[in-house]
């Protein structure tokens, strides 16, 4: 197998995560080239993989001028700019990985499919829960028959109260004018993803969806707070910033990242001042999130079968929880727990088999092994998969290319329309509208 060489656009948490594969199987791929204005973060690059300084770029025009040849980008850039960045580089000839969502623009997605079908390239799409053992191994159960087609697919996602405020309520998806996407989309487009892989011998149809921001609002603020918890007297409220976001640290590659210092180097006297004037030091229930705190959405598809998801943010712990039923039986699981319930009717003895898979084994990806555990094994198994496909060689079925991706991006695009609408949305009726 060819070892491959890419380069990284945008070498933030993501595009670490995914370009760590080249740390730890070496002779599979190779990292030549990072592009980020951010200076710590190209320090960080320069470092990591032993690159010369003029493989290290401010902005695509100086990766364009230097005419860099290598298999594949990196493209972990942040939502607003997967378009303008992912034609470029097509345009250029270069296949890419591009971090999830595609784009918050239905249009746009499909210009980008377009666009790689006429130059002949791949883009492999984010979509790592796909990879991980826990997912891939329900793929595998559907798709054997044994427990027949999908009736139901039932998905929660509860997202951690730590992340969610670091993200999503003072974080830099809190608002979708300025990023871009809506919480479904930037959180939940995995999701959405899942339940039309899970189910990819039909397509979705319909879609309906409620939600809404509703706890971290200003009439929810403790009686008598400020606009920024440095000038604020409410005692013991549990998001105070000095609290969560020093002491506790939940996220501290969001929350710092601003101060363009190594995460180590950054002293707590500039911590404080930092949240001061930074978002991170605002009243949670006083920021200008614009994005939903909680979601329903629901989906019928061609052949009859249904899927819920449910969407929670600002929960006690994080969770994604799977109820897929069958004809013939069902699986249930919490990808955290890294094992699913498989239940099969006994037609012979009218009754129903049980038994627990266990993938503990396949997640506990050491130092020694390949120190890719993110996602539940998902970063390291998506870039396994990504190398082997670039390659000619057989794949998984999780192998996400674009037009692969279009399904669980148009019902989220459905759902958004349906929440803000109060109305049922049908995706082909959708789609026309986006083609005219």
């Amino acid at each position: 197998m060819k070892k491959l060489t890419c380069v990284v656009l945008g070498y933030g948490n993501r595009g670490e995560r995914y370009s760590e594969y080249a740390t730890v199987q070496s002779d599979e791929l190779e990292v030549v080239g990072v592009i980020d204005p951010n200076p710590v973060r190209k320090d960080a690059a320069k470092s990591q993989f032993s690159l010369s300084e003029d493989m290290l770029f401010n902005n695509l025009e100086e990766f364009f001028n230097k005419d860099v040849q290598c298999d594949f980008v990196i493209n972990s850039t942040m939502d607003e700019l997967h378009y303008e960045t992912t034609m470029a580089l097509l345009d250029k000839g270069y296949n890419i990985l591009l971090e999830k969502p595609v784009t918050s623009n239905a249009k746009e997605l499909l210009d980008i499919k377009n666009k790689a079908e006429e130059k002949g390239l791949k883009v492999v799409v984010c979509h790592v829960l796909r990879y991980t053992p826990f997912y891939s191994s329900i793929k595998n159960i559907i798709d054997s028959g044994k427990i027949g087609k999908v009736v139901s697919l039932q998905l929660n996602e509860h997202v951690w109260y730590g992340h969610f405020v670091n993200a999503y309520v003072r974080g830099k998806w809190n608002n979708e004018d300025a990023c871009g996407s809506g919480l479904l989309l930037a959180k939940c487009c995995h999701d959405t993803d899942l339940i039309c892989w899970l189910n990819n011998i039909t397509e979705p149809v319909a879609v309906s969806s409620f939600g809404s921001k509703a706890f971290f609002t200003e009439e929810n603020a403790p009686k008598g707070s400020a606009k920024r918890c440095h000038e604020c007297t409410v005692e013991n409220c549990m998001f105070n910033a000095k609290k969560f976001e020093i002491e506790k640290d939940f996220c501290p590659m969001y929350t710092w990242g601003k101060i363009q210092k190594p995460l180590e180097d950054i002293t707590y006297e500039e911590k404080v001042e930092f949240l001061k004037t930074s978002s991170y030091g605002e009243c949670v229930f006083k920021t200008d999130m614009n994005i939903v705190d909680r979601q329903c959405v629901s989906v019928n598809f061609k052949n009859g079968s249904i899927a819920t998801l449910n969407m929670i943010g600002g929960t006690s712990a994080a969770g994604r929880h799977i109820h897929v039923i069958c004809e013939f039986g069902e699986i249930v699981g919490y990808v955290e727990q890294n094992k699913v319930i498989v239940r099969i009717f006994d037609k012979e003895n009218i009754g129903v088999n049980e038994e627990t898979v266990d993938f503990s084994a396949k997640v506990d990806l050491t130092k020694e092994d390949n120190s890719m555990g993110g996602h539940y094994g998902g970063d390291y198994y998506i870039m396994r998969d990504l190398v082997r496909f670039l390659n000619g060689e057989p794949t998984s079925s999780s192998t996400t290319v674009i037009s692969d991706s279009i399904s669980g991006h148009m019902v989220v695009y459905c759902a958004e329309k349906a929440r803000k609408t109060s109305t049922v949305v049908f995706v082909d009726e959708f789609e026309k509208e986006v083609i005219a």
